[in-house]
């Protein structure tokens, strides 16, 4: 082992020279350093232990015996070496050899698709807990906004609409006998102009648009404070669409909601009061999808249980109260009421599937018209502010000094039975099939009332209503919907008809739907709608309505709704 200590420590010193020697060399002398040949380290030949010791024998600085001693004595450390490296490669192939993993081949294309769709699947819980956690901690922003600032939510929508209102042949021929009561009211008189009469004969093309903006605030855990403001205008209280072509003039907004709702901490008892969303459970038979309501709201689910009938449905109750001042007359204690009563049940099978069976009764209060003694105008305030097209309405005004003075009113009380049935399937997820009964009947209708009410036939109004007073105050829709339930995601779809059947008397015409054949009652026909989602929260859609009158002149109309829609 001294001979092997020597020999490396004569390598070691035998190196530093000649480095040392030709550092000396190049620093010596710049210009002959010019002609002295580079040669690049990666180039220069390793010494091995052979070379460094026979370059020893020769320079005479050991013996020739000598160095046979250290050429022996590094062949048996090198020897030494590989069985203590084979001894250890072995025992790490033993290691290995009782852990093995095998681990099957898996194609690029199959990697990247189980990526995209953990990727996909992951993204919106990451994205959403981020936000949280960085709406919780502020961050960026440490104690630099108000409490405020967090409850309130903002929502709104846009629509872009083209319309087609397409008449029939022969609508009302000769002669129009359609008035617009609503002109009629407003000009306390009637002209045979055709401003005085509804337009059913000229078709009518129109770009129209809706933007919707609420705001939520939430005030504590179980009460918040809701407020909209919309397009539209004031004696519109169904639609909130603004036709454009106004020689380029501005357009108004509307404040559409204000209202207050409270809830209990499960959820068993809501109270709205304001001016609210519908809080009905209903179709547009009755109530225009558009249509908001003044006043209290009270719902209370007394029965919410998981193992009413079978421990794989949900079991849901519900009761509904609502008190809606509709006209609030200052010098008569005869205000006009809406009052409603809903009852039903929500049922919820393990396979999502649902179904829903509501009940309701709607009185309206103080909404006939009551004709004036002679020459009187104090009942006047019995005429709606708002009529719409359908209605039995009648002269209430009874001027025998002015017999052009006309002003009317409605013939029939309402009082409303609705029947509502909803059925959605959703085994064949994530598409739904959904299919809705809706039957209406309005009970307040007596024929000898409304006979009394016009004082006999030459007090009926003669151009706009039932003279001969039958009773007309039924109808019904069945629809059948098929698609995504929501269109929150590009490529998400849905499509539906409809069948719609709503007579003179049945509902209180202002209320029902705008789109069907302008409004009104009187009115059969089918409707067919497509929607597809073009992008995130964006769709286009396409609605097919015909429509005709059920026992009135002649008056048919196909419309053709395009909606661009999107949301934020």
């Amino acid at each position: 082992m001294k001979l092997v200590n020597l020999s490396a420590g004569l390598i070691v010193a035998l190196n530093i020279s000649v480095i040392f020697l030709a550092s000396f060399s190049v620093f010596a002398a710049d210009v002959e350093a010019e002609k002295i040949p580079q040669v690049e380290l990666e180039n220069m030949p390793v010494l091995s232990s052979m070379d460094v010791i026979n370059i020893l024998v020769k320079e005479g600085v050991i013996t020739e015996q000598r160095a046979q001693a250290l050429i022996q004595s590094i062949a048996v450390d090198k020897s030494e070496n590989k069985i203590k490296a084979d001894k250890k490669s072995h025992k790490g192939e033993t290691r290995l050899d009782t852990k093995i993993v095998r681990v099957p081949y898996v194609p690029n294309y199959v990697s990247q698709q189980i990526r995209d769709e953990v990727r996909l699947g992951l993204r919106e819980d990451v994205v959403n807990d981020v936000i949280g956690q960085a709406k919780h901690e502020r961050w960026g922003v440490p104690g630099a906004l108000p409490d405020w600032v967090n409850r309130i939510k903002f929502k709104g929508d846009f629509r872009l609409r083209y319309q087609g209102d397409l008449f029939a042949d022969g609508n009302a021929e000769p002669f129009n006998i359609y008035v617009d009561a609503q002109k009629v009211n407003d000009e306390r008189s009637f002209q045979a102009d055709p401003s005085f009469f509804h337009n059913i004969t000229e078709d009518r093309h129109r770009l129209r648009a809706r933007i919707r903006l609420a705001m939520d605030a939430k005030i504590t855990e179980g009460t918040k404070v809701g407020m909209r403001i919309s397009s539209g205008n004031l004696n519109d209280p169904v639609s909130t669409n603004q036709t454009l072509g106004n020689s380029l003039a501005p357009y108004q907004l509307v404040l559409d909601r204000m209202f207050i709702k409270m809830e209990s901490e499960y959820q068993g008892h809501t109270f709205l009061g304001g001016r609210m969303p519908n809080p009905w459970v209903s179709t547009d038979l009755i109530w225009d999808k558009d249509l908001n309501f003044d006043g209290l709201a009270y719902k209370y689910r007394p029965l919410q249980s998981d193992n009413m009938f079978d421990e794989d449905r949900v079991f849901d109750t519900f009761v509904s109260f609502g008190v809606f001042p509709l006209d609030e007359i200052e010098l008569s204690s005869n205000d006009k009421w809406l009052f409603g009563f809903q009852t039903g049940l929500n049922w919820t099978f393990n396979s999502q599937s649902k179904l829903d069976i509501a009940l309701a009764y709607y009185d309206y209060t103080n909404i006939e018209g009551e004709r004036n003694s002679a020459d009187s105008n104090l009942l006047d305030y019995t005429a709606p502010d708002l009529l719409g097209t359908g209605n039995t309405v009648f002269d209430i005004s009874n001027n025998t000094v002015d017999p052009e003075d006309i002003l009317l009113g409605l013939a029939a009380d309402y009082t409303l039975v609705d029947l509502l049935v909803k059925y959605k399937i959703a085994q064949f997820a994530p598409m739904n099939v959904e299919m809705v009964m809706d039957y209406v009947k309005n009970i307040g209708y007596k024929q000898a009332d409304v006979i009394a009410r016009a004082g006999g036939e030459d007090g009926l109004f003669p151009i706009y209503g039932n003279s001969d007073g039958e009773a007309r105050n039924t109808g019904y829709q069945v629809k059948l919907k098929v698609g995504w339930p929501t269109l929150k995601q590009r490529g998400n779809w849905q499509a539906s008809m409809a069948f719609k059947y709503l007579e003179r008397d049945a509902v209180v015409d202002i209320y029902t739907d705008s789109d069907f054949r302008g409004g009104g009652t009187d009115v059969q026909g089918y409707i067919l709608q497509g929607k597809y989602a073009f992008d995130d929260n964006s769709w286009a859609s396409l609605k097919f309505i015909s429509a005709d009158e059920i026992d009135g002149a002649p008056y048919g109309r196909d419309t053709i709704q395009l909606d661009l829609v999107t949301v934020f």
